[in-house]
């Protein structure tokens, strides 16, 4: 133990007090561990953003691909079709009932995303970060050999996490546009709490099954 017995025979306050500031300092080493993977998820994000604004410098995306979940995420895929109107968009995780006009309603440029020259596919197949990944790769194909993934901030370590690991008989480029997200509340806090677990478990799952 960190804090060792001092003497042979110890009283039980002397016995209580190390064993409190034992676990004390295993519990700020826990909570210093975590914090820092917590940050890593931020970091690794921001590092993403850094990488497509220089992989797509010269070049243009295959396909811009938005994953539904958290707002924002579609409004910004659109902002980028604007920039690369020839590239394929594919909006997956859509929920049955909407089509490209509900989903786009309210949005800046939806008319010009409703009357795109190129190829707009919705995936109602996905339902949860597994299923995107997989859906992407099944529609796209090995035509689209790179791919911009717009999604949340917190989000981008475990979707680049199943892009490297899931098995395909094509693997594309992939970058990601992680959207910045405002962590001044405890419900945006949280997102991010629950998201450091989330990747744990699709680690270990992409790990041993």
């Amino acid at each position: 133990m960190i804090f060792s017995r001092k003497y042979t025979f110890e009283s039980r306050k002397t016995r209580a007090r190390r064993f409190l500031l034992n676990a004390g300092v295993v519990l700020f080493g826990v909570g210093l561990v975590y914090g820092t993977f917590v940050a890593t998820i931020l970091v690794v994000a921001r590092g993403e953003r850094e990488r497509w604004a220089g992989g797509l410098f010269q070049k243009n995306p295959d396909a811009l691909v938005v994953f539904t979940g958290d707002a924002g995420r579609l409004a910004r895929a659109i902002e980028l079709h604007k920039k690369w109107p020839e590239a394929q968009l594919l909006i997956s995780g859509v929920h049955g009932a909407n089509s490209l006009r509900t989903l786009v309603a309210g949005q800046a440029d939806a008319e010009a995303i409703l009357h795109a020259p190129t190829h707009v596919e919705l995936d109602y197949e996905a339902l949860d970060t597994m299923g995107n990944v997989r859906e992407t790769l099944e529609h796209l194909g090995p035509k689209a050999q790179n791919l911009l993934v717009v999604t949340s901030d917190y989000h981008v370590m475990r979707v680049r996490m199943i892009f490297d690991t899931l098995p395909t008989p094509h693997r594309p480029s992939v970058f990601y546009e992680g959207l910045a997200t405002r962590y001044d509340s405890w419900k945006q806090v949280k997102k991010l709490l629950l998201e450091s677990a989330k990747i744990v478990r699709v680690w270990v799952l992409l790990k041993f099954a």
